[in-house]
């Protein structure tokens, strides 16, 4: 099994969303699609916003097909997958690299991509939603914003592969990758009902005016400061900086956390004391808002990055992971509270730290906008919970601008201690831990074809199609980069990246993986059973393979 991600042509893209739309009104999945209405919006870095909510830097924003998916549900704001220079080979990602049974761990930080890739993922997927969201009236083709996000430090940021990026996603009309979206929209524009072609010709390339900033745990303040001043003097481009929990101090997060039922979290002080502490952060956020000011761009907060704490029971491999979702919620709701009585509510605040139904309303009645999720759709529901979410944020009153309101956001964060949402509760404190590894069980078929794999993977990398009548789960090896989280939620002890019949894309994928499954190639069909490796005509294929082959070219052809 490979566990390294294949990027899909844009006229593939394209073909799967006409087609699934035409037959199954859905897209990538998603049939819980989401269309607003058009009577209000926000404005945001001299853009137009729909609505202040979407997926956070991480497995949603990696692909083009992820921000697709997102966007259909009800995303607006997509804050991209964070590129460094260390990037794709060199870039050791421990897998699995993510589990979200309950609070939610991670191993993996950046982009998986190649640099370069990132931004052709970044600019499909954008060019995408453009056309789709005239095509199929999901909202106004101008009101929705990417965010690029940016790390860990200034030599690296300023290094020719990130200021390319950069410099591709503030105005992509010269990138071969650009080109090749609007040469496929003009040549297939009779395919279209509402895009001709002077749509797609006003197609703006300017991707990106604004950056979220990520720093490694224990950069120091003049570090950070030098890279905000590059952003914003000679990228000239609005910032927003992601803080971490540990402003909040150790005895604090300590506490909480042992309070709310995570007494397990390991972490020691050292990650406080070499972390940005909160009076040096104070300065600094002052000084880069200046700085700002001068150049006409806006410099505000992500609250917050995920918290690094120790792995001690094999949740996932080594000895470092990264905790959000739940737990994650009271720590930043915390640092968002204490940064806004600082600056007195005129610090605009990004928020995602285990935003959900139960608290996205209040959060952002709070003045605290936009908020991005991730853990969340980690969960069984995957992408489909966004519409719900969407349409929460659609029930509230839009405000004029980001000022936060203090002694609401104080009274938020006290009560987010003690509300039972986001406390460990003792069902889950007495359930054993699922450790990877722990359920194998290599089988063509599912006990129950639940689907639940097909929900909590970030890439589609799972599906189900009717084979012989019988709905039945397939496994796409091109899409899937071994994050695990389908393990995690498989009720039929199985690990279904590994476990189920798998689609290669050709005969070379199928040898390096140990999968069960195969690959049309030319007239033939190369493909493993039983350990086997064996290439023949179609009708000379063992019925299991020939009934998923026949299957898939009549219901999802696109995956061929």
């Amino acid at each position: 099994m490979s566990d390294i991600m294949v990027q899909i042509p844009f006229h593939k893209i394209m073909e799967r969303v006409m087609f699934e739309k035409e037959n199954y009104n859905t897209v990538y999945g998603v049939s819980n699609l989401y269309t607003h209405d058009g009577k209000k919006d926000l404005s945001l870095f001299e853009h137009s916003l729909e609505n202040p909510f979407g997926p956070a830097a991480g497995p949603h924003t990696q692909l083009a097909q992820n921000l697709i998916a997102a966007y259909v549900g009800g995303s607006r704001f997509f804050e991209l997958k964070t590129v460094q220079i260390v990037d794709g080979h060199d870039l050791h990602v421990e897998k699995p690299c993510i589990r979200a049974d309950d609070e939610c761990y991670n191993v993996e930080w950046s982009t998986e991509l190649y640099v370069p890739q990132a931004l052709e993922e970044y600019i499909k997927g954008w060019y995408a939603i453009k056309l789709i969201a005239k095509e199929y009236g999901f909202g106004d083709p101008d009101k929705f914003i990417f965010n690029m996000s940016v790390g860990y430090n200034l030599e690296g940021i300023q290094s020719k592969k990130i200021d390319d990026f950069i410099e591709g996603l503030k105005d992509a009309s010269n990138t071969e990758t650009w080109k090749e979206c609007e040469n496929w929209a003009l040549e297939h524009v009779e395919e279209f009902k509402n895009v001709d072609e002077a749509y797609i010709k006003s197609i703006s390339p300017q991707i990106c005016n604004s950056i979220t900033l990520s720093t490694m745990h224990g950069c120091p303040s003049d570090e950070i400061e030098g890279i905000i001043t590059h952003l914003l003097t000679n990228k000239k481009i609005n910032t927003y900086l992601k803080c971490n929990p540990t402003l909040l101090g150790y005895e604090f997060v300590r506490k909480t956390m042992d309070d709310m039922g995570y007494d397990y979290m390991s972490f020691d002080t050292h990650g406080f004391d070499s972390d940005l502490q909160f009076e040096d952060a104070v300065i600094l956020i002052r000084k880069m808002q200046e700085l700002a000011k001068e150049n006409d761009l806006v410099f505000g907060v992500k609250l917050s990055n995920t918290f690094h704490v120790k792995i001690n029971n094999s949740e996932l491999p080594g000895q470092d992971m990264y905790m959000s979702g739940k737990a994650l919620y009271p720590l930043t709701i915390n640092v968002a509270a204490k940064l806004a009585k600082e600056f007195d509510g005129k610090l605009p605040m990004s928020f995602s730290g285990g935003a959900d139904a139960n608290n996205i309303k209040d959060i952002f009645s709070t003045g605290i906008w936009p908020i991005t999720v991730a853990t969340i759709l980690l969960k069984p529901t995957g992408y489909q919970v966004i519409k719900k979410l969407a349409t929460l944020l659609d029930e509230c009153e839009f405000p004029a601008d980001q000022t936060v309101n203090v002694s609401l956001l104080e009274e938020l964060a006290k009560n987010s201690i003690e509300d039972k949402n986001y406390r460990k509760s003792e069902v889950a404190r007495k359930k054993p831990l699922l450790t990877f590894g722990e359920n194998v069980n290599v089988r063509v078929e599912c006990k129950v074809t639940c689907g639940s794999c097909v929900n909590v993977c970030p890439n589609r990398a799972n599906t189900t199609l009717m084979v012989d009548g019988v709905k039945r789960m397939l496994h796409v090896d091109d899409y899937c980069n071994e994050c695990g989280n389908c393990y995690i939620f498989c009720p039929d002890k199985c690990t279904p990246y590994k476990d189920r019949l798998t689609l290669f894309a050709g005969r070379k994928e199928l040898e390096n993986s140990t999968n069960q499954g195969f690959a049309v190639v030319g007239d033939s069909l190369v493909y493993r059973m039983d350990g086997e490796i064996k290439e023949s005509a179609f009708r000379d294929t063992p019925e299991t393979i020939q009934s998923f082959v026949e299957a898939l070219r009549e219901q999802q052809p696109y995956l061929l």
